[in-house]
């Protein structure tokens, strides 16, 4: 366009602009962010992720790579059916776009002009504009979620991550309650990257539901498993733990916590929902947790809400054995 041209964009009526707008999001009603393991010959992975002068993607474990499907995928936020990529001679090599799907004109208006950015972000500033739901693995689909597709946060109405914590910092103090030698295990990463999964859940929930959310939606969910037979204290006593995070940061509104404590592991559930007035209510609940053992389900099952992708906007209690309820004092 010539210089001290006008947009024709810009010189339709804002109501059609703004109808234009509803256009730019991604046309679906869920989207699932996470990391699949390359599945099939160790030559074949190899080239996958190294062939024509490629490099694995950087923070993730070792043989995966970032997956974003425009659709709720349960195998990307699960622990014991994880999923896979299986490799054959079609898909030896990865698709030359990836991201395509999740590159919308949303991304593009935000650079045309001041007018149009601040048009847009006004526009998608209500969540009741926005339809998706958006399910994030944790910590590798934050990872990728945080370094690949931001703009998917503000297309959302509701967010809900899930996955599994284990410390990465190692203190003393846990070291002498376990014993010498009982150090967590490490997942191997790729590259050198270690991502920072503090500061990216941080960041993610006080845009979401912070004093001043830029991001404000009508639902966070978390679920998040805390594996070993000591993992309760690590729920509260670790600056890291995702628990801590979000109560952290969710300035107000009403806040559910479910705590399953069970033998090999520790589940919890977190609910958030703004209700518009500046106060936060926090209740929490205490469960028995079953699982391991003959005729229960594999531990850290329990990570994957069988109701999801469906969601309510208010906090419905979990089937289960009942147990303490503590409803704590609104803070204003």
């Amino acid at each position: 366009m010539a210089p001290g041209a006008t947009c024709p964009f810009l010189d339709l009526p804002v109501e059609l602009r703004l109808e234009i707008y509803s256009y730019a999001v991604l046309d679906c009603r869920a989207i699932t962010v996470g990391t699949a393991r390359l599945d099939g010959p160790h030559h074949d992975i190899i080239h996958r992720l190294y062939g024509n002068k490629r490099s694995p993607f950087p923070g993730i474990p070792k043989d995966h790579e970032p997956v974003i499907e425009t659709r709720y995928e349960a195998s990307l936020l699960s622990s014991t059916h994880p999923a896979t990529i299986p490799l054959t001679p079609a898909t030896v090599d990865p698709p030359d776009e990836s991201y395509e799907h999740t590159q919308t004109a949303y991304h593009t208006l935000q650079l045309l002009c001041k007018q149009v950015n601040s048009e847009l972000t006004s526009h998608f500033a209500i969540p009741a504009r926005r339809q998706t739901s958006l399910f994030v693995q944790y910590p590798s689909g934050l990872h990728v979620l945080h370094t690949l597709t931001p703009q998917l946060v503000r297309q959302s109405r509701s967010v809900h991550i899930a996955g599994t914590y284990v410390p990465r910092t190692y203190c003393p103090p846990r070291r002498a309650c376990l014993g010498a030698g009982m150090a967590p295990p490490q997942e191997k990463l790729q590259g050198d990257v270690v991502p920072d999964s503090k500061g990216q859940l941080d960041s993610l929930i006080r845009s979401l539901c912070g004093p001043n959310p830029t991001h404000p939606v009508e639902k966070l969910e978390m679920r998040m498993y805390y594996p070993g037979e000591d993992s309760y204290s690590t729920v509260w006593g670790d600056d890291s733990s995702p628990l801590v995070i979000a109560l952290r940061n969710v300035a107000y509104g009403e806040v559910s916590i479910e705590l399953w404590r069970g033998r090999y592991g520790t589940g919890v559930y977190m609910a958030a929902k703004p209700t518009g007035d500046r106060r936060r209510t926090v209740s929490t609940v205490w469960r028995k947790l079953e699982e391991g053992r003959h005729g229960r389900p594999p531990c850290g099952s329990w990570i994957v809400d069988p109701n999801w992708p469906e969601w309510n906007t208010t906090y419905e209690m979990s089937e289960g054995p009942q147990g303490d309820l503590i409803i704590s004092e609104p803070v204003h």
